[in-house]
């Protein structure tokens, strides 16, 4: 009962928090998160307060450093669908036994999840991934992919676009690459 005031509480707080700075939002998430089990490595740029985590177990999600996550994300680490269509067909015997999954859900460094999109359970994204916004993610995504879509769909390198981008508005990524190290 406790743990369940604590978390009400906290996203109370936090969505407070989320609109007067979102910087301290994000930090308050790390906190909350790391404490509760879930796998940051690093820090990430920014966490969205109106993310949704699946609290099932946090510590089935690992989230690299530089990650951003946009507004509205839904990440899951369980489905019951089995369990929930099997049972219109089960005798009352057989439906005792519940039919879910848990799995891992890993964000890659510095990748970018977009707005409203959903990252399903088992999905491992790769580093410097761009996954665009309203995407349905599963399965694993390759290193410094674009990937849009509802199944995702990888339709480009990272890297590429940001050289483009660079190039567009008469920025050196070369340079930009060779100071970085």
């Amino acid at each position: 009962m406790l743990k369940k005031l604590e978390k009400v509480i906290f996203f109370g707080l936090l969505k407070v928090v989320y609109y007067i700075s979102m910087k301290y939002a994000t930090r308050m998430q790390i906190y909350y998160y790391k404490k509760n089990g879930m796998n940051i490595n690093g820090t990430p740029r920014y966490i969205s307060a109106l993310t949704m985590f699946d609290g099932t177990d946090y510590s089935l999600i690992t989230i690299g450093n530089g990650v951003t996550i946009s507004s509205n994300i839904r990440i899951l680490t369980h489905d019951w669908a089995v369990d929930t269509v099997y049972h219109s067909f089960a005798t009352a015997d057989e439906s005792k036994r519940p039919f879910g999954r848990l799995q891992k859900v890993e964000i890659g460094d510095f990748s970018f999840i977009g707005t409203d999109s959903v990252i399903m359970p088992g999905c491992k994204i790769g580093k410097g991934v761009i996954v665009g916004a309203g995407s349905v993610v599963r399965g694993k995504i390759p290193d410094f992919s674009i990937v849009i879509g509802n199944p995702a769909k990888v339709i480009g390198d990272s890297r590429d676009y940001c050289k483009k981008f660079f190039d567009k508005n008469n920025y050196s990524y070369e340079e930009l690459i060779n100071n970085e190290k």
